[in-house]
């Protein structure tokens, strides 16, 4: 999946977690500053230009001690913060500028000897024509193909879904009034068999109305140039 973020805000995110990226709870470091500790304190230190061992040996003990006693604060600091990979990641998309992610579904007349067709239906709400289009789904084909097989009354065997491309672009929202930043990912649906009443220029499935319409046709009504000519052009431009 493809996200789009501001790189002024992703610095900004990672100057305030760069204390905490990369930390772990590492406790090789304590039991290295142990283990020196020890071996200071069970060693003796001969004296050395007229310096008495002692103080070296005292030295040692004092380094000894610091380096252990910062290895467990940072050990307590990092238990306090547990902020890894995982958090990271999750603050990263929460930058995601994206607003919508759609799946747009072209269906071609392939019953016909020269497919030249686009399936689409009339959205009551945009009063528009729109080709088939879901919201992003986890199990995305799988839930893509279950829709299509409900909507369209066909066998989920005989459709056949293959990921063309991905387009992200700013819109402006009529329902919003607004520009937000989409991203579309789009599939092309193969039907094995097509019902008979799909055959028809015209046709109504659970009280939708679908189309079968010429990329020309598309592209002059007025409706679909005020609300639909971008996705319209990806389609055009993909398939």
């Amino acid at each position: 999946m493809k996200i789009l973020i501001d790189d002024v805000k992703l610095n900004l995110l990672l100057e305030q977690k760069k204390q905490f990226i990369g930390k772990t709870i590492v406790w090789d470091s304590v039991l290295s500053s142990a283990s020196l500790l020890i071996s200071v304190i069970m060693s003796s230190y001969k004296d050395i230009l007229g310096i008495p061992g002692v103080v070296f040996k005292t030295l040692f003990v004092i380094l000894g001690l610091f380096f252990t006693g910062k290895s467990i604060v940072d050990i307590v600091k990092t238990s306090k913060n547990r902020y890894n990979f995982e958090d990271l990641l999750r603050d990263i998309n929460k930058l995601n500028e994206i607003a919508h992610n759609h799946s747009i579904v072209v269906i071609k007349d392939s019953f016909q000897k020269f497919p030249n067709r686009f399936l689409v239906y009339e959205d009551n709400r945009w009063d528009c024509e729109f080709f088939l289009n879901y919201k992003e789904n986890p199990n995305n084909e799988e839930f893509i193909r279950s829709h299509i097989s409900n909507e369209l009354k066909i066998d989920p065997g005989d459709i056949q879904l293959k990921y063309v491309g991905q387009k992200i672009h700013e819109k402006y929202s009529e329902s919003a009034k607004e520009a937000k930043i989409y991203s579309h990912k789009f599939y092309l649906a193969t039907i094995k068999e097509f019902p008979d009443f799909m055959k028809q220029e015209s046709f109504e499935s659970d009280g939708r109305e679908y189309h079968w319409r010429s990329m020309p046709e598309l592209e002059q009504n007025p409706d679909v140039q005020k609300k639909n000519i971008d996705v319209v052009n990806f389609v055009k431009e993909l398939f």
